[in-house]
Parts: structure tokens; C-alpha cells; sequence
């Protein structure tokens, strides 16, 4: 096809459900001049297929690119690369686009000599089976510093069309929000920019996609803000620096609250550019993200000491998961540190303990630096990031004891070297070369006034202890961070210590005995009571009676189900079996 005015590049990855809309949408364009350049990412369902069917449909239309999976924006680097039009457009492959979008873009990009053109967008909330649309900018004639600042779809890549001379010196990075980290920065460089207010782009919103799921690799989003910072435009900086602003405060009190933490920390890098910023200081609501500019947070640091080989795979699996930007600080051997050891850390050495040289040292990189250590034998968890919010933490491993292998502190924290002051002199454990997880339960009982009860437990000094179904074992309740991998087992089934077991088994039954006694107390209260005064006559008291303890009844059953379906009840359901046999 001669004289293209339009490329369309939809990236394609397991799509085969809504591709066929995608396409057909761009093919329905009253733009005739225009060509579709299908990606297929590697994907493993029949997309790579419905590609290669509309390419043989329509070939003086369509073309595609078959390459290896590398992400959404890599497949819309390489489609830019090879188009032909006198400006380019992305779709996602599942959403669609108005019949006269890129007609009404182009008609305006050619009337303004512009480099981008905009439009609205329409959100469909797919599982809420409703629609709204955002409007890009309150008047057509863009401000462009107003725009950065207050306007919306700042950082959409597919509601714009941008002359092809833009992608010949600019690329996506390889990231989860490449639009963050890219998109914006291009408005403020290309200030000839043009908008039509129109909702042409038609955005399918769906529950647990790429973007909206929480996953280790949403943490990107920090490194998108942080290029949105570097590569726009200095002329902006203010304005950027509010963009960013308001867009931190719907991340970290509506949308991704996990990832506080890590909002935290991007705050504090750029500290005066929000403590100055004059936009921030006119927002009243935006500007309470400053509140979080004195909140101590805990490095994203994983520190593990091992002097007996290689970590497992699935240790670094879990790290590169969960916090695929984390820091992993290792200690692998004590080279020439020995002589600066303790005398009872050096004759572990010597004896060949390497557990206590090694619970030794990671807290001395613990203390220097701050972080979390990560122990070789646990696995790591995405909830571990909510952890990060706190001082100082630990965990119980069962009703008594402490778990030695995942906690965390900030930098110097005061209780970390104290630990580190008790490897030094004549003490039981040191004499005795006790593990950490006895030192450490002891410590945070004399000067903390730990109560050993396996409960969660609030210290002063701000040191947070938690249950061990959040640092040791998995309770299958969406709230375990790390756990104990103590062997392999089935898919859905959990490793559990005979005394945690117990332990649950037993808070169970006291929460389940507790409501059986409150049910009692009050028919028990109901039977004693005086009668009731006489009730109008269209009130049918022997049916009201009856809907009540109906509803009753069916909150008992609810409380059983509850009980029923709880992890430790089935877990123990064994045991149970054959303590009822013996009992026999």
C-alpha cells in the first residue's frame, strides 16, 4: 500500500478471546490509508494463528511479526520499527477502537503540523457491567504545563497518535508500566500537541490483568516514575514532579497500598522536589503524601549469610519473584572479618557451627545497613513488602519460640546491636553457642516484655512481632510473607510443626466455644426475660419468632462452615479421626 497516513501496532499475548474485536475495529476505520502491524509476543494460545488468518484476509493490510515473549513493550518496539505511516498508533490487543479514531486524529495532526494528537477515553469495567469516560483535558487548545500538571491520560500510550519520527529516537524499556516511564516524558519533549475531545479509544478494564494484579513485578511502577522524573523535560520539572504527586496519593491510600514501602522510599529520593513543589502546596489532599516523608521504611535489601554452599534455586526464585528489585546482599564466607568476630563467633568457626557464625554476621549487615535477612531454608512472599512499613520486626514460630530465619530492621536500629553487644562476653550463649532463635527470644522477653504466647505482639522501641502463620508457616489466609521450606510437598498442601498445629487447633476451639457459650447466655437471658407487651394484631409474632431463630440458626451453620473449611481443621482432620478411634 502506497502513501500509509496511519500505522496501527497491536502487540499480541494470550488474546485469542478478544483479538478478532481488536482487528476488526481498526479494519471498520473510515481512514483507508492506514495498516495494522500485528505482534505475536511469543504467545502460547491461538492468537499467533488469528494473526497469520487476517494477514492471509487482508495482505495489503495487514502484517505480522512473530518473535520470542519479551513484554508489551519490546512487541511494540519492534512493530514501530518496520511501519510505513506518516504517523503510528498502538491498540491493545484487547480493547478496540471508534470507526473514525484515527480518521479524526489524523485529519487534526495534519491541520495543526502536530507531533501528538489526543483523545478521550471510555473505561468499560467488564465485570462491573458499567462504562465512564475520562475526559483528557477540560478545553481543546492545550496548555501543555496546565496538561502535565492537572490534566488525565497523561500516561496512556493508545489514546495518542505520534508522528513516526518520534519512535526513530525514542524506545520502551523492558517493564511492566513502560507507559509510565515513557509516554509522559515524550509530551513534555514534543510540545506541538493537538486533542480532540472525543472518547474514540474503548478500554476493557478486567479484574486481576497484568497491570491491576498485585505481583513482585508492580514494583516497576517505581522505576517508571523515576524515568518519567529523569527523561522529561527539566522546563516541566514542577509540573512532572505534581503529576507524579497525584498519582502517588491514588497508588498508595486506594490502589496499591502493598507497595507503600516502596512509594515511601521514592518520596524521600526526591524530597525537596515535593517539599517545594508549588502545586503540592496549593493541594491540600495530595499534599498529606509528605506525612509519609518521616515514616522510617526498610530497605529493600535481602541479606543472607551462607558459609555452606551454594542458595537453593527456589530461594532465588522466590527473591526474583516477589522482589525482582531488591538488593540481594550475600556473605558467602568470612574472609578476612574473622579476626573482628567475637571470641564465641570465631570458636563456632573453629568448631565448624557455621548457623551461629552465619546468624552473626547477618546481623551485623542487618545493623550496617538495614534490610530483611532471608535465611537459605525460607521461602519468600509478595506480603513480605507491608512488612517493610514497620522499624524493626519478628515473627514467632510456633507458641514460644522465635523464627531465626526471616526479620527485619532499618539501618542502626538500637535493638539489632544491642543482639550484636551479646556475642560478646561470658554469657550461657554464648558459652554454649546457643542458636539465635533462643538468644532472640530471651532478649525481646527481658528488655521488651515479650510475652512467648505465639500471639502478634506490638513491642516498644516499634518492634513488631507476628504470628507464625506470617514469618514460619502458611495458614492459606492471604497473610503469610515467608515460610519455612522445610521439604517438598503437593500443590495446595502446607508443611506444619506438631506445636503449631496444635496451637491453631486450639485458638479455633476457643473462638468456636466462646460463640457457643454467648449463644447459650443469651437464650439462657431470653428464657428469663419478662414477657414482652402486647404487639399490634397485624404483627404475626409466631412467624417473627420463627425468622428468627431461623436466622440464628443459619449463623450457626455459617460459624460451623467456617470452622469446617478453616486449614487447620482440615489439616487435623487425620489426627482427629484416629483420637476419636482410640477414644473408642
Amino acid at each position: 500500500m502506497n502513501n500509509i497516513k496511519v500505522s496501527v501496532i497491536i502487540p499480541v499475548y494470550e488474546v485469542e478471546n478478544y483479538l478478532e474485536r481488536a482487528v476488526d475495529s481498526v479494519l471498520a476505520q473510515t481512514l483507508e490509508e492506514i495498516e495494522i502491524i500485528l505482534v505475536d509476543d511469543g504467545s502460547p494460545d491461538t492468537s499467533p494463528q488469528i494473526c497469520d488468518r487476517y494477514a492471509a484476509a487482508f495482505p495489503d493490510k495487514i502484517r505480522v511479526i512473530h518473535k520470542e515473549n519479551e513484554g508489551l513493550g519490546l512487541a511494540r518496539n519492534a512493530g514501530v520499527q518496520i511501519a510505513r505511516g506518516e504517523y503510528a498508533a498502538f491498540l491493545d490487543s484487547d480493547d478496540s477502537v471508534e470507526p473514525d479514531m484515527y480518521e479524526r486524529l489524523y485529519e487534526k495532526a495534519v491541520e495543526e503540523d502536530d507531533d501528538i494528537v489526543m483523545c478521550d477515553v471510555k473505561i468499560i469495567y467488564v465485570d462491573e457491567n458499567r462504562t465512564s469516560v475520562v475526559s483528557t483535558y477540560p478545553r481543546e487548545t492545550i496548555d501543555l504545563a496546565d496538561y502535565i500538571a492537572h490534566g488525565n491520560n497523561i500516561t496512556y500510550s493508545v489514546n495518542k497518535l505520534y508522528r513516526r519520527k518520534i519512535w526513530e529516537e525514542n524506545r520502551y524499556e523492558k517493564m511492566v508500566f513502560e507507559d509510565i516511564a515513557l509516554i509522559p516524558a515524550l509530551v513534555t519533549k514534543y510540545s506541538r500537541i493537538g486533542y480532540v475531545p472525543e472518547p474514540f479509544y474503548l478500554y476493557y478494564r478486567r479484574a486481576n490483568t497484568l497491570s491491576t494484579a498485585p505481583k513482585g513485578s508492580t514494583s516497576d511502577i517505581i522505576r517508571a516514575f523515576r524515568s518519567f522524573i529523569e527523561n522529561a523535560d527539566p522546563a516541566y520539572r514542577e509540573e512532572v514532579i505534581y503529576c507524579i504527586a497525584r498519582q502517588l496519593y491514588w497508588n498508595m491510600t486506594q490502589s496499591r497500598t502493598l507497595f507503600l514501602a516502596d512509594f515511601i522510599t521514592l518520596i524521600q529520593t526526591y524530597e525537596s522536589d515535593f517539599r517545594l513543589n508549588p502545586y503540592l502546596e496549593k493541594d491540600k489532599k495530595t499534599r498529606q503524601i509528605l506525612d509519609y516523608l518521616k515514616r522510617d521504611v526498610i530497605p529493600e535489601t535481602i541479606i543472607c549469610a551462607h558459609f555452606g554452599g551454594a542458595l537453593p534455586q527456589e530461594y532465588l526464585d522466590a527473591v526474583h519473584e516477589h522482589f525482582p528489585n531488591a538488593r540481594l546482599l550475600e556473605a558467602e564466607d568470612c574472609g578476612d572479618c574473622v579476626h573482628d568476630f567475637p571470641p564465641s563467633v570465631q570458636r563456632a568457626l573453629a568448631e565448624g557451627n557455621l548457623e551461629y557464625a552465619e546468624e552473626y554476621v547477618s546481623l551485623r549487615m542487618l545493623y550496617a545497613g538495614g534490610g530483611i535477612v532471608l535465611r537459605p531454608n525460607m521461602r519468600i512472599g509478595l506480603e513480605l513488602k507491608r512488612l517493610r512499613l514497620n522499624r524493626a520486626f519478628f515473627g514467632f514460630e510456633d507458641n514460644e519460640s522465635l523464627c531465626p530465619g526471616c526479620f527485619g530492621a532499618v539501618a542502626g536500629h538500637y535493638a539489632i546491636q544491642a543482639l550484636l553487644d551479646s556475642y560478646n562476653g561470658e554469657s550461657v550463649f554464648n558459652r554454649a553457642l546457643l542458636p539465635l532463635r533462643e538468644r532472640l527470644r530471651d532478649f525481646l522477653i527481658l528488655r521488651f516484655g515479650l510475652k512467648p504466647n505465639g500471639h502478634t505482639q506490638r513491642l516498644k522501641g516499634d518492634i513488631q512481632v507476628y504470628l507464625p502463620s506470617v514469618l514460619a508457616y502458611d495458614l492459606q489466609n492471604g497473610e503469610n510473607a515467608c515460610k519455612i521450606a522445610v521439604c517438598p510437598v503437593p500443590e495446595g498442601y502446607e508443611v506444619v510443626s506438631r506445636q503449631v498445629l496444635g496451637m491453631w487447633s486450639d485458638q479455633l476451639m476457643e473462638n468456636w466455644n466462646l460463640y457457643k457459650r454467648e449463644k447459650q447466655a443469651r437464650q439462657a437471658a431470653g428464657a428469663k426475660a419478662p414477657p414482652p407487651a402486647p404487639k399490634p394484631a397485624s404483627v404475626n409474632t409466631a412467624a417473627t419468632a420463627a425468622q428468627i431463630e431461623r436466622e440464628v440458626e443459619a449463623r450457626v451453620q455459617q460459624v460451623v462452615q467456617t470452622y469446617e473449611n478453616s486449614t487447620c481443621w482440615r489439616i487435623t482432620r487425620p489426627l482427629r479421626v484416629i483420637a476419636g478411634w482410640f477414644d473408642r
